[in-house]
């Protein structure tokens, strides 16, 4: 299920449904668009959004590593705001 808020450029991807274990209800991936940046607050993808999104063609520098804490994004190779 994809959870798009353009007026607050919000997105999710949800797993939800049933396995053999039981109910499923998880949140794949959480975006937010911030000052035309991308902000990963989560990534729970197999192969991971960033690098699909390098592969993509879009900058380092217009990616936010949002599940990292501030203080620490500045040692990443990426935007830290």
């Amino acid at each position: 299920m994809c959870i798009c808020d353009q007026e607050s450029d919000n997105y999710l991807l949800m797993d939800t449904g049933w396995d053999k274990t039981g109910r499923v209800h998880a949140v794949v991936f959480h975006l937010l668009i911030i000052d035309n940046k991308i902000c990963i607050e989560w990534d729970g993808t197999e192969g991971g959004i960033t690098a699909e999104l390098l592969e993509l063609g879009v900058s380092k520098d217009d990616i936010i590593l949002g599940f990292i804490r501030p203080e620490y994004r500045q040692f990443k190779d990426f935007s830290v705001a």
